[in-house]
């Protein structure tokens, strides 16, 4: 692999693999460029002002040319950036704010970081460029449901993912920033906690935006296509390689495709098209977990945090020892998850948090 520390904004936008990683994104390549961002200064408005000639090239022809042809378009375009970059103040300001609203992908595999690093020693990052990979990738989760049955995930924000059998869940530790991002390949539905900031789902070549709502993405690589499905809320899905997060303070309008209540959109990979369909069957975002009814007689917390894991296919962390004494009578019907668990730990004074997709429950117990 070539020595990208030392890339140019040129040398990037004519490099193969960068213009790959840009119109055909995927987990492994969002993962080395964001890597590469985050372990030099000013590495990030080469790769954005890189990007966006990639993409304005491509906007502009919509075919693939011959290589040498894109090495001289790419010159091309420079040439009027740098006439743009040479004009009045007032329009080199424009651009310098167009440069910034570009966002990168902030998906980060330490596997992929790993196979870099034995791969290509020589040519990999330096002791510290390391350090600061080893601490980000440290803050990254992932979840894969190798059972049969569905298994649920609280994210820091409360927000709620049923993860279905083949699938995985890739998501931070603490959300931060001007957004909330998760990687999905495969099948899960989200039930996302309304907090300001929009929740934002990578799957396949597709992005879902939201801000509070009841939805479920379909996305194998295997299958053709990729699957969004409204149960309520409203969300938009757009292609990735088109996909542009604005700043809270912009209003501009995103390119995609905005669902409402019980309809879906369907990205066709091989024609590279979204299409929009009124949901007919409704069992496929159908939840009927939350309506089991649960009944407790004086029974051991203990059991009952490990009879919720069962049901849900969810972690509950606890120390056995501080709860052994903890008894409940209490009756759950149509309550949610976070209902039941909240609604037990009122009763023997204790609490709970997300962690790591599951729940860790915390208190001094219930003895003498």
């Amino acid at each position: 692999m070539p020595d990208y520390n030392t890339y140019t904004i040129e040398d990037l936008a004519r490099d193969a693999y960068f213009r790959h990683s840009v119109l055909r994104p995927d987990s492994e390549s969002d993962a080395f460029w964001q890597i590469w961002i985050l372990a030099g200064e000013g590495r990030r408005e080469r790769f954005e002002k890189a990007r966006l000639l990639v993409i304005a090239l491509e906007n502009q022809f919509h075919k693939k040319l011959p290589e040498t042809e894109v090495q001289r378009r790419v010159g091309q375009l420079l040439g009027k950036l740098d006439e743009v970059g040479s004009a009045p103040e007032t329009r080199k300001s424009f651009l310098s704010g167009y440069w910034w609203r570009v966002a990168a992908v902030l998906i980060i595999g330490l596997g992929f970081m790993l196979w870099i690093w034995r791969h290509n020693p020589k040519d990999g990052f330096s002791t510290n460029e390391t350090a600061q990979i080893a601490d980000i990738t440290k803050q990254l989760i992932a979840r894969e449901n190798t059972t049969k049955h569905s298994q649920t995930l609280i994210l820091s924000d409360s927000s709620i993912v049923t993860l279905f059998p083949g699938s995985k869940l890739q998501f931070p530790k603490t959300f931060s920033g001007e957004s909330r991002k998760v990687t999905l390949t495969g099948d899960a539905f989200f039930e996302v906690t309304h907090d300001g900031k929009p929740f934002l789902v990578y799957a396949g070549e597709t992005v879902t935006r939201v801000w509070g709502t009841q939805f479920r993405v379909t996305a194998f690589p295997q299958n053709k296509d990729v699957k969004v499905s409204v149960k309520s809320g409203k969300v938009s899905v757009h292609k990735a390689g088109e996909f542009i997060l604005p700043k809270p303070s912009e209003k501009q309008e995103i390119p995609g495709v905005m669902l409402t209540r019980h309809e879906q959109v369907v990205f066709d990979k091989a024609q590279d098209a979204l299409e929009k369909t009124q949901l007919t069957d409704l069992k496929i975002i159908t939840q009927n977990r939350g309506l089991q009814a649960q009944v407790f007689v004086d029974t051991p917390v203990t059991e009952v945090f490990k009879e919720l894991e069962n049901m849900y296919g969810i972690e509950i962390q606890f120390d056995e020892r501080v709860f052994a004494d903890c008894k409940i009578i209490t009756s759950f019907r149509g309550e949610t998850l976070i209902e039941r668990v909240n609604s037990i730990c009122q009763a023997i004074d204790a609490s709970f948090e997300p962690a790591g997709g599951g729940i860790v429950i915390s208190g001094r117990g219930c003895g003498k």
